[in-house]
């Protein structure tokens, strides 16, 4: 790569970045959060939508924040709620490790993710005695974002935490998406799929959500705690036939699993159930808000931008052959930005280090160098809680020159690498890593390709 060639590719990495950056100050708590939650005359009042709903039939408040977004999430409703005149009673905060703060007024914890842990369950324990002491005179706060699921594991019955951590790995490695690995684990949980409104009763909730989830689906965010679960036990097991993991997962699941399917008393709380009528879902940010707000940067920019694909789905390699293609087939007028977003998924076909953003973007350079050959593009491929799998990597940046970097590389077979799931290491050898710190959210992944 010449000189000039490095610094236009650089003057992009900057202009990437900087989009990206503006899209997470979207989605980040202490700037949007108090656009729904507000205190009047001694009164907590959430504006959901064009609609507010009013809270001030109670005694005391309880703050319970769970997930990637848990320290601001704390710290920006405790800001807000100090205006109240009553009681607030020590909130609770369950975050991965990389956003792990002492938040004061919270008892804090941190927690495994992607796997769970010990400390998760010990939260979670934490969580139903402290609910368990609470009357209809308590209003809980309960504030979500993505990661919930694994950071907060209570297994079912006699399931322990072991099997329910291997169950876990299988789902993550066997390519299932997002919506099935949720259907498995709010059935192997006593806090998922509306179960946590079992420990709050009598108790009134009001959740506030940040989705990581495509379509904005509640039921998958966090595994549901606090909606209505419409799938059941049998969908669980033809789950795990479908990606030939119901025989690896322990006998207790198995058992535990059957039992389900033949008595309704172990399935999850329906729409019909009395739990539901003292609770309240908002919605307070979403991937869609993410690339609406990068769009209107580049607007403001006079960039000319596209938001182009929403709610991505699907296996990285097929995705990145699909990107490609449509690049090619739609004949964009350029310079464009191009700016998607959603969750993929991988498939472990080895033991290398990676994670889904790095494997998409080695993939597109493999499938724009044979269909889109030349083409000039920087593409920006990431997660927006700053981390890409189990890597200390957010993502990746590459452009039309990454791959025959990649071919310079003497006894380097990239192919290969992408078959042992290597992609950290590929992408590290060419300096095309994106490392940031946690952005203390969580809204799934974004792709923007700067076409020229």
């Amino acid at each position: 790569m010449s000189e000039n060639s490095h610094r236009v590719f650089d003057n992009h990495n900057k202009t990437l970045l900087e989009l990206f950056n503006k899209g997470i100050s979207s989605v980040r708590p202490d700037n949007f959060l108090k656009k729904f939650l507000h205190i009047s005359k001694n009164k907590i009042i959430v504006r959901d939508g064009e609609l507010d709903k009013e809270y001030s039939n109670f005694k005391n408040v309880i703050p319970i924040c769970i997930g990637k977004a848990s320290v601001d999430m704390g710290k920006t409703s405790l800001l807000i709620l100090k205006e109240l005149k009553k009681n607030i009673l020590e909130g609770i905060i369950v975050v991965n490790n990389e956003n792990f703060q002492d938040v004061p007024g919270f008892k804090c914890f941190k927690s495994g993710h992607p796997i769970p842990n010990q400390d998760g369950l010990r939260a979670a324990k934490f969580i139903e005695q402290r609910l368990g002491n609470l009357d209809n005179d308590t209003l809980v706060l309960l504030f979500l974002s993505g990661g919930g699921s694994a950071l907060l594991p209570y297994p079912c019955s006699n399931i322990s935490l072991k099997d329910k951590i291997k169950i876990n790995e299988l789902l993550l490695n066997c390519g299932a998406n997002i919506k099935e690995i949720n259907t498995v684990r709010k059935h192997l949980s006593r806090i998922k799929g509306g179960n946590f409104l079992k420990m709050s009763h009598p108790a009134k909730v009001h959740a506030f959500i940040l989705s990581d989830v495509i379509g904005d689906d509640l039921s998958s965010i966090a595994s549901g705690p606090t909606v209505p679960d419409n799938t059941l036990f049998v969908d669980v097991k033809k789950i795990l036939q479908k990606y030939n993991i119901w025989k690896k997962t322990s006998l207790t699941i198995q058992d535990y699993i059957n039992k389900g399917i033949s008595n309704k008393e172990f399935e999850t709380p329906k729409k019909n159930s009395f739990l539901f009528k003292n609770v309240q879902n908002t919605v307070v940010g979403s991937n869609f808000l993410c690339l609406q707000t990068i769009q209107n940067f580049c607007k403001s920019r006079k960039i000319n931008s596209h938001i182009w694909k929403r709610d991505v789905e699907g296996n990285v390699e097929d995705l990145a052959r699909k990107f490609v293609s449509d690049i090619k087939r739609e004949k964009f007028k350029r310079p464009i930005t191009l700016i998607s977003g959603g969750e993929s998924t991988v498939k472990l076909r080895g033991n290398g280090k990676g994670g889904r953003n790095q494997e998409f973007a080695l993939h597109f350079i493999k499938y724009a160098d044979k269909i889109i050959p030349n083409f000039k593009f920087t593409l920006l491929s990431i997660g927006t809680d700053g981390r890409d799998g189990p890597t200390n990597a957010a993502g990746a940046i590459v452009n039309q020159d990454s791959l025959s970097q990649i071919n310079s590389i003497h006894n380097f077979d990239l192919e290969k690498e992408l078959n042992n799931n290597n992609s950290y290491e590929v992408l590290k050898k060419i300096n095309s890593l994106v490392i940031i710190n946690g952005t203390n959210t969580n809204v799934a992944d974004l792709q923007i390709i700067m076409l020229e």
